[in-house]
């Protein structure tokens, strides 16, 4: 399976979903979103044009950090890469996300998990009356067989008709790399985590609640369609940084509320943390590529970097 980048939820549904299962959450009344409060004083709007940039600087060194959308944007958002290709020409490196490695022995436990996440009557039947109402009428409009998941879990039918419902979509990071690739560069961490782990705490922490509440947030997101997801990735591409975050997340809240995902949430954020500080302990330029959420949470990079005395400049200041 390989090493993948990305989010905290993102990786485990793609290890999840390349292998027909996704992973699982624990209940989420008693835990926190870590991304559901941003630091309001770090939503301003860019004076570049363009995506927004922070900008942290040490003794002749400096790291540019580019701020993307959280999740996959529709097809066609352009942007201009003007400032992206300006910074990483004669950088010496690019800082990315944490890596996580899932090998040829893990197959054995991924298919008993997959195998736990399959239902064994319709899916339906076991859904609250309204919510299965929301379920047929969203299959419906999108031109499905009405019991095309019935034989998965609720979360697992969610995710996989949230993933049809966004056919095209992508995500801005591999446009950053493929243009880093052209310089020479390839991303950098010093994190890597086993992806297997973690997905089987996931599992461990799911009950037939959550997985409803997991269905309705994806649902929340179907429903929303492109046009606010769109707006969105267009306010990013023109540097606003409060339209860009009012992209609709339902299915990354319940993501994140997975057995252990706010505290691989916060481990993936401080080791990003590090890896741009230590970029500034060598001469020159660097760029690093972070989640808009989890540069501008209360506990996201941003404060982690200020937490060790560095200033952050914002994409609004000179």
């Amino acid at each position: 399976m390989g090493v993948r980048r990305g989010r905290t939820g993102g990786i485990l549904v793609a290890v999840a979903l390349s292998l027909a299962w996704p992973a699982a959450p624990a209940p989420p009344s008693s835990v926190a979103d870590p991304e559901g409060t941003v630091v309001s004083e770090l939503v301003v709007q860019a004076r570049e044009p363009g995506p927004p940039w922070w900008r942290v600087e040490g003794k002749g060194s400096v790291v540019y950090i580019l701020g993307v959308p959280d999740g996959a944007v529709p097809p066609k958002v352009g942007w201009d890469r003007t400032v992206l290709e300006r910074r990483l020409t004669g950088a010496k490196a690019v800082v990315g996300s944490p890596s996580f490695q899932a090998g040829l022995r893990d197959i054995p436990a991924a298919l008993r998990l997959r195998a736990q996440l399959k239902s064994k009557t319709p899916m339906e039947a076991g859904l609250p009356p309204a919510l299965a109402g929301r379920w047929a009428a969203d299959v419906a409009r999108g031109g499905k067989a009405a019991d095309r998941y019935s034989h998965w879990q609720p979360m697992a039918a969610g995710a996989f008709l949230l993933r049809e419902s966004r056919d095209g979509w992508r995500s801005v990071e591999p446009q950053v790399w493929g243009l880093a690739r052209r310089q020479g560069l390839k991303p950098q961490s010093s994190a890597r985590y086993p992806a297997m782990p973690l997905v089987q705490k996931a599992m461990a922490g799911m009950t037939p609640a959550v997985q409803a509440e997991c269905l309705g947030y994806a649902l929340d997101d179907v429903e929303a369609g492109e046009a606010p997801a769109r707006r969105a990735a267009e306010a990013w591409a023109r540097g606003d940084v409060a339209g860009a975050l009012a992209a609709p997340r339902g299915f990354d809240r319940c993501l994140l509320i997975l057995a252990g995902g706010a505290e691989l949430w916060a481990r993936e954020a401080e080791d990003q943390a590090a890896d741009i500080a230590a970029a500034l302990q060598t001469p020159g330029k660097a760029v690093a590529v972070v989640g808009l959420r989890r540069l501008l949470a209360e506990n996201g990079v941003v404060a982690r970097l200020e937490a060790r005395g560095l200033k952050v400049a914002g994409p609004g200041e000179p």
